[in-house]
């Protein structure tokens, strides 16, 4: 199952930790009048620190403190696969000063847990699309495979004795090797963590044998050969990692799973309020700042208005719901 190609046509870029480091230049706030909110913003990220959404939630958040004329604070709210910082989210007044920066696990999340106590379409606002990520399929280097075509070999060979990791039941990262498992008929069995740097370093101690890693933080690991990318996820190739194949084209036609990363507000925020945030992000995403500091993360920057983000939410959703079904994949 694929995200829409609206969001994934652009080629992916690089990643490193280090973007971080660099700085934005200023941007002159909006007019008082036409603040998007009175107040300090917090914007909410669902996830630990030092993961893909964290990362890109801080340089997001970097670029509204200056366009909107408010500061904006970050919050990590992790746990239940991100349900716990989106609940927080979707209880917050409805004023523009609490947003969350979603992503993958917003759509797949209703078709895995038996119960939320939020609705992931008609309890929030969207605002509008940041970008998407692509996963890097990793193993150690010293794990026989060499390529996707060997992986596959050595599952059908050793079934059930393959260990992969995932940030997560439910995450991207994790329905990415399910799909691979039921497109080539593999068995391997999943390990979930509470976050993808606590699987990366089972992963590289050797202790889980592969997982789809998002490029943040596969590709400094995979240039400084700690890991070994056989593949990416997305339906093209990286930039970054040119001579890395994709799924599609060496183990399973037509494969392509990408995490996204989208703006989204409490329902019932005045549409004017909206339609400030919205703006504001946009301008953002067109700053060539900005994008020098989402491309090392990965990122490829998808702006989209909030009627195009809430019709690409109802999409994934049901796109999710079909493959999680097949799956049979749920969370108690």
């Amino acid at each position: 199952m694929t995200t829409d190609q609206t969001f994934t046509r652009r080629a992916l870029a690089a990643a490193a930790l280090a973007a971080l480091a660099i700085t934005i230049s200023p941007a002159s706030p909006v007019k008082a009048a036409e603040a998007c909110t009175t107040d300090t913003v917090t914007l909410v990220v669902p996830y630990a620190p030092g993961g893909v959404v964290d990362l890109i939630g801080r340089v997001v958040a970097d670029d509204l403190r200056t366009s909107i004329g408010h500061n904006v604070i970050v919050e990590n709210k992790p746990g239940a696969g991100s349900n716990i910082g989106t609940a927080a989210v979707a209880r917050a007044a409805p004023d523009g000063r609490t947003l969350i920066v979603a992503s993958a696990a917003h759509t797949i999340n209703p078709s895995i847990y038996a119960k939320q106590p939020f609705d992931a379409i008609t309890s929030f606002a969207p605002v509008g699309m940041i970008g998407v990520v692509p996963n890097l399929i990793v193993v150690p280097p010293d794990f026989p495979a060499k390529t996707m075509q060997d992986l596959i070999a050595y599952a059908k060979a050793n079934p059930g004795k393959v260990d992969f990791g995932s940030a997560g039941t439910g995450s991207s990262p994790h329905l990415a090797m399910e799909m691979l498992k039921v497109k080539t008929g593999i068995d391997m069995l999943h390990v979930p963590y509470s976050g993808q740097p606590q699987a990366v370093q089972d992963l590289l101690g050797g202790r889980i044998q592969a997982m789809a890693l998002t490029m943040t933080l596969a590709l400094p690991l995979v240039k400084e050969g700690k890991l070994k990318a056989l593949a990416i996820t997305s339906d093209t190739r990286s930039d970054a990692l040119p001579d890395v194949p994709t799924v599609a084209e060496t183990v399973s036609p037509g494969f392509n799973v990408v995490t996204y990363l989208a703006l989204l507000a409490p329902a019932g925020t005045p549409p004017k309020t909206v339609d400030c945030l919205a703006k504001a992000l946009q301008a953002g995403l067109a700053k060539p700042e900005v994008v020098a500091r989402l491309k090392p993360l990965g990122a490829t920057v998808t702006p989209s208005t909030p009627a195009e983000l809430g019709a690409f939410l109802e999409k994934d959703k049901a796109n999710w719901a079909d493959v999680i079904s097949k799956a049979n994949i749920k969370v108690q």
